[in-house]
């Protein structure tokens, strides 16, 4: 059975267990053996001392504890302590190692601390040590959890963008949850996304913005490149800008907060590579600090911004490049290249198509006399009466000037043709408003059909050119089908002449 010393010395240990095991986090931990081991051994002073400094200590005043004495204490470097009111004190310390390395120390009026005394300061840092531990541990696993949440998080965001980019939604949509996103997993209050001014970069435009309140409508506004500083250094660095301080009243991310921004962070977006502008988050938290994963989940936001607006870009020229700018028709770069795909079909379905120039009659006369606003004008409504008389899988083309081509998939014959002729004739026919005036202009069409065996889109447009040209020069205002069989075209008269 144990003495009544050794079980006097267990039940401290217990007790101090059940203290220091209770604690929520180190600090309290450390404190509590401080306070627990002083009282067990009935001594005047007790410290903790990490790294060479007092992390916790008793017995002295407040902020007038000898640091230095202590740590040289726990050092070996002194054997007594000089306690205010007490005298020199005989001390005792107890050294842990692994991952944070420590020692318990105690300073006690009177005898110097005994044998039994000093095992049980041991048993005391060691369980001391093995509460640091498991705290750390547990500490360690809640912040793997909270990574993991936030990671998970980010990835659902991210997801959810680049489903909307993959499904070309609405490109202001997309932005806004881009920095709505940004804002919500961050945990700021103001998220904004600059981009540079087209016509002038000096500037930037505000393309979406965030406060604490959520998106703000109809918040574009554009500032010069020093009124939006974060973006600013983002977009000259190419990388991402943290600033902890110094952020101007005068700058515009201070009028979305609701008080003093106290830090901001910016991340540069591009389009087609080229930086472009910029997704800045900021705060008005004296105590923000951003740590590397904020760093890093800025930087996912802003690339996703980046393949928003690419793709955007991308799909813009392509139109850009496969439509006329003024009519919205197909140019004649993809009028071919479709020609080129119906007739391999037509061939292999032993089917026809067919195509239709046109040309509009009295056109340059309008143009010189009422200018070219007017001529334009008359070209776009002209290019929706044609648009209206075709089918589906039809096709519609301005070549150039105050030409178009029509091409018309699995006719039925020269008829068929001829008929679709006939309604555009009439249909451009018809009397249009054009700079206040009341104009009437015609429209000769040349009609060519696909013959099997015969897949070349420059010849067949080259025939219904050459029978654009025949209608025009029978001053029918009307059709001419090519007949391949005939040396020339066959002239038919319309119901509309120029």
């Amino acid at each position: 059975m144990p003495g009544s010393a050794e079980s006097l010395h267990i039940q401290q240990l217990v007790e101090l267990m059940a203290v220091v095991s209770s604690s929520t986090d180190e600090s309290s931990a450390v404190q509590h053996a401080v306070e627990r081991s002083a009282q067990a051994l009935e001594a005047e002073v007790a410290a903790v001392v990490f790294d060479g400094k007092v992390a916790a200590s008793i017995g002295f005043p407040l902020g007038a504890a000898p640091n230095e004495d202590i740590v040289a204490v726990s050092l070996h470097e002194r054997d007594v302590l000089d306690v205010p009111g007490v005298g020199r004190c005989p001390v005792a310390t107890a050294a842990w190692e692994g991952s944070k390395p420590g020692h318990l120390v105690l300073a006690r009026w009177g005898e110097p601390f005994a044998i039994e005394e000093q095992n049980l300061i041991r048993g005391m840092a060691r369980l001391l040590e093995l509460t640091l531990t498991m705290l750390r541990t547990l500490a360690a696993e809640q912040s793997i959890r909270e990574s993991l949440q936030e990671r998970q998080r980010l990835l659902e965001h991210l997801f959810t963008i680049q489903r909307a980019i993959s499904r070309r939604e609405d490109l202001q949509q997309i932005l806004d949850t881009i920095t709505l996103g940004a804002r919500d997993l961050l945990g700021d209050e103001i998220s904004l996304l600059w981009l540079r001014d087209e016509d002038d970069t000096g500037r930037a435009r505000l393309a979406s913005a965030a406060d604490a309140t959520g998106i703000l409508p109809g918040s574009a506004l554009t500032a010069d490149m020093a009124d939006a500083a974060t973006a600013s250094q983002a977009m000259t660095v190419g990388d991402v800008v943290v600033r902890q301080g110094g952020i101007a009243a005068t700058e515009v991310v201070s009028r979305f907060g609701r008080g003093p921004v106290c830090a901001s962070m910016g991340a540069p977006v591009h389009d087609s590579g080229v930086v472009t502008g910029a997704l800045v988050v900021a705060s008005c938290d004296e105590g923000r600090v951003y740590e590397p994963s904020d760093v890093q989940t800025l930087r996912a936001f802003a690339q996703n911004v980046s393949l928003a607006l690419t793709d955007a870009n991308t799909v813009l020229r392509m139109q850009q490049a496969h439509h006329d700018a003024l009519t919205g028709l197909a140019s004649r770069r993809l009028f071919m290249e479709q020609l080129t795909q119906r007739l391999a079909m037509a061939d292999a379905e032993g089917t026809t198509v067919a195509v239709l120039f046109l040309d509009l009659d009295r056109f340059k006369d309008i143009n010189d006399t009422l200018g070219h606003a007017a001529g334009d004008q008359l070209l776009t409504v002209t290019a929706d009466r044609i648009a209206g008389q075709l089918r589906a899988g039809d096709l519609a083309s301005r070549f150039g000037g105050d030409e178009f081509a029509v091409m018309l998939h699995r006719v039925d014959g020269p008829g068929d043709a001829a008929a679709v002729a006939g309604r555009i004739g009439t249909a451009v026919g018809k009397p249009m408003y054009v700079a206040h005036q009341r104009l009437r202009v015609g429209a000769s069409i040349g009609v060519a059909l696909s013959t099997s065996g015969r897949t070349d889109p420059v010849e067949l447009v080259g025939h219904a050119d050459l029978a654009m040209y025949q209608a025009k020069r029978a001053d029918a205002g009307g059709y001419a089908l090519y007949d391949p069989a005939a040396a020339h075209p066959n002239t038919r008269p319309g119901a509309v002449r120029a």
